[in-house]
């Protein structure tokens, strides 16, 4: 989930991802311990049947990265998942990091018009 912010104003639409961000993470740390879900809590649980794992885009950032904790300098790169979208303020945030954006690649993208 992208969310596109113009100015410094507040963003109260967030809120709801955060909550659902704040309940995947207590699941993942229960996990984590070996504290599984139980029978109990997983008979209120909807029912998905003929399944098979998928994938599907996410929005996300490219380009050439520099300060990167992991990656370097003047390397290309693909963030994680972009949250927020802040061009007009000069950064992005997404899943794994906040990013400070310098100039955009003017250039078309292959297959966009």
């Amino acid at each position: 989930m992208t969310f596109l912010i113009h100015d410094r104003r507040p963003v109260p639409e967030i809120g709801p991802e955060i909550d659902r961000l704040r309940n995947l993470a207590d699941d993942l740390e229960r996990i984590c311990r070996g504290d599984h879900p139980s029978h109990s809590m997983l008979a209120g649980a909807p029912i998905l049947e003929n399944w098979t794992m998928a994938q599907r885009p996410e929005s996300c950032l490219a380009g050439c990265v520099s300060g990167h904790p992991n990656i370097g300098n003047d390397r290309c790169a693909i963030t994680s998942p972009l949250w927020a979208f802040a061009p007009t303020l000069g950064y992005a945030r997404t899943l794994s990091r906040f990013y400070v954006l310098g100039e955009p690649n003017l250039i078309p993208q292959a297959g966009r018009h």
